[in-house]
């Protein structure tokens, strides 16, 4: 077990943590998982921070772009897609799995399409009074929440798990979407900001404001219901009920049918590294990583089309420089992740009586 107070690796039938000396029993374990639990959670609020704050300033320069030629209609829908997708695609960033990442991008672009044309006749209910103007963002984002919080049920092949994703994910959207309209509106009063950088970096923290909301609802909803699983500590083998199939304890899905799997293994069987603070800058350099291909993703073709109606050889120069600069940053944060997790598994201490760790997620 781990010590719930250092994160010390103890042998299962230890009475006290051998590092700091604290009694270990069924009730420090059930407090070593609740701080595990919570810090899941985090990590996922934390991506949707990330991706909104960076999805929110692309979207405001592009939107400026984009008012020159078309109308608010047009507007609306392409930055409400844009954003829809750079908030979809966290969980599956953060998970390293582009399938998931891209599920939860076409979801976040389909609810933040519908999300931005609603907003239209909302602008125009809410208008009359300053105080009611949050109350069209947060439903638009309640809709793209909605459609975002569905991803993970979809995945897990169950509509009950779909439904739970979609009223959390639209609850998770309400919220966001009226805080992150609050602190926008706020900071421009309150602040003034008058640099291109001051109003960039305002537009991002309402953006991530929003991210970081909507992503610690529905990722609380994935960690007590959808993304469940019950915990075996004896488990050696994970055996699919549905097709019987023996599976390593690292995977989730079954390999030959790909029902999810009930039951997980404990922390100690399929931890990757001892030292959870390289772990998590790791994971944080894997996420940039990710993260600049969806951006480059996104932007490379919407350059393309902004500059083709200018200079169809300059629309072809963009895209150049947008794929090598996109990736470029991804193979430097893939390269400094991948020089930190060599380090950390070289200098591995063999605690003894420990399990020897395995690759996996838990």
């Amino acid at each position: 077990m781990y010590c719930p107070s250092c994160e010390s690796l103890m042998p299962d039938n230890s009475k006290f943590c051998g590092r700091c000396g604290m009694f270990l029993s069924d009730k420090s374990e059930r407090l070593e998982k609740l701080r595990s639990d919570f810090a899941w959670i985090f990590r996922r609020s934390w991506g949707g921070f990330v991706s909104g704050f960076v999805g929110w300033i692309l979207v405001f320069i592009i939107s400026r772009m984009l008012k020159q030629d078309v109308g608010s209609l047009m507007n609306n829908t392409v930055t409400g897609l844009i954003c829809g997708v750079f908030l979809g695609t966290a969980g599956g960033i953060i998970e390293e799995s582009a399938y998931k990442a891209f599920c939860g991008g076409i979801l976040g672009a389909i609810g933040g399409a519908l999300g931005g044309l609603l907003n239209i006749p909302l602008m125009g209910i809410f208008s009359q009074s300053e105080a009611w103007f949050p109350f069209s963002i947060m439903i638009t984002w309640a809709i793209g929440g909605a459609f975002i919080g569905a991803t993970s049920g979809i995945i897990e092949r169950s509509g009950k798990k779909i439904l739970a994703g979609v009223i959390f994910g639209f609850a998770g959207g309400a919220i966001g979407g009226y805080l992150g309209s609050v602190f926008y509106g706020s900071a421009l009063i309150e602040f003034q900001p008058r640099s291109w950088m001051a109003n960039r970096f305002a537009e991002g923290l309402s953006g991530g404001l929003l991210g970081a909301s909507l992503w610690f609802v529905v990722g609380i909803i994935e960690k007590v219901y959808i993304f469940k699983r019950k915990e075996d500590p004896s488990l050696d083998i994970k055996e699919c009920g549905f097709c019987s199939k023996k599976n390593p304890l690292k995977f989730w899905y079954c390999s030959d049918c790909g029902k999810s799997l009930p039951t997980a293994a404990p922390r100690q069987k399929v931890a990757v590294i001892p030292y959870h603070g390289i772990e998590r800058v790791i994971n944080a350099f894997r996420f940039l990583s990710w993260l600049f291909g969806v951006a480059g993703a996104i932007t490379t073709p919407v350059i393309f089309v902004i500059f083709l109606f200018q200079d169809i050889f300059l629309a072809f120069i963009g895209i150049v420089f947008s794929v090598l600069f996109t990736y470029l940053m991804m193979l430097i944060f893939r390269f400094a992740a991948d020089m930190l997790a060599c380090f950390a598994k070289s200098s591995y201490p063999k605690a003894e009586n420990a399990a020897q760790p395995q690759a996996g997620r838990q």
